[in-house]
């Protein structure tokens, strides 16, 4: 059997401008900008208990088991932030209490707004930039939470910020995706890390990347990098899924090779939104996106 590989690193890079991140990175490899978002009052505040005491009886959602199974169940935000620290506390003895995973917390709790001014609203096309807080989506959780491998659903550009704890992403490029056996469109069967390669022979090969993201660390990812993300403490971090035109085109033309009616819809949506119809008139067809469960 073939050795597998070890990853690769991706590039680091501090003190990134906007022009150099469209030039060198946009719809072309991962770049992790590091302390970019140090500065930011959310990077000094931010943690499952701080949520908790902000809105203490909001009901959230959690992801149970495997992610990628999509079971649910729901609990108090303090109830569930008593519950982690427990968990950390006993020393990782048992099944985690759950994943707070793809949660609109900005929507669900505005004042934490606050904590992330300014923001870098400039790194974005004008449609995401002028209300920017609505396309945040959270994951927030223990030590060990893990995403298993997957691409983001629209084909959509992934700004990631990381604003406490430390995780650590391990990634196959989209040029590979065939090589990953996805399934249910979005997710694959195979653990890079520990690849079957009996059962997966095509994955022989892949080269993997990876990166390590923490408290204050904003890291990009282009349309359709399929990751593996692991907490490797307890973790607070959001994503932006965002267009430009390059990616709505791609994500529309995705239709002929197996993208779900619903995506390219929700594609269509963010398509008409940069062309000028504002997200508004948009949100009552886009509200859906923004609650699903993945």
């Amino acid at each position: 059997m073939p050795a597998v590989a070890p990853p690769s690193p991706v590039d680091v890079r501090p003190n990134l401008s906007v022009e150099e991140f469209y030039a060198d990175y946009v719809n072309t490899k991962p770049v992790l900008l590091k302390g970019a978002l140090a500065n930011l009052p959310a990077a000094e505040r931010w943690s499952l208990p701080y949520f908790a005491s902000v809105a203490p009886d909001l009901e959230v959602r959690l992801k149970t088991g495997r992610v990628a199974e999509g079971n649910t169940t729901t609990m108090r935000l303090a109830d569930y932030a008593k519950a982690a620290q427990e968990w950390e506390d006993s020393e990782r003895v048992g099944d985690p209490p759950g994943y707070l995973h793809d949660v609109p917390l900005l929507t669900l709790i505005p004042e934490l707004r606050a904590d992330l001014e300014p923001f870098p609203r400039a790194i974005f096309p004008s449609f995401f930039a002028k209300r920017w807080w609505v396309f945040p989506q959270f994951f927030v959780g223990p030590s060990v939470s893990q995403t298993p491998l997957h691409f983001d659903t629209l084909l959509t550009h992934n700004l990631f910020f990381q604003l406490s704890g430390r995780k650590r992403f391990l990634m196959v490029a989209a040029s590979d995706r065939e090589r990953c056996y996805p399934y249910k469109w979005r997710w694959s069967p195979v653990d890079p890390d520990q690849p079957d390669l009996e059962r997966f022979p095509k994955f022989a090969g892949v080269a993997t990347y990876e990166c390590f993201v923490e408290g204050g660390d904003l890291f990009y990812m282009p349309p359709g990098t399929l990751h593996k993300v692991t907490s490797l403490t307890s973790s607070v971090s959001f994503n932006i899924d965002w267009h430009d035109r390059t990616s709505v085109v791609r994500g529309l033309a995705a239709a002929r090779h197996g993208m779900p009616p619903q995506n390219v819809r929700y594609n269509a949506l963010f398509g008409l939104g940069m062309c000028g119809v504002p997200l508004k008139a948009l949100m009552p067809a886009l509200r859906s996106y923004f609650t699903y469960i993945s």
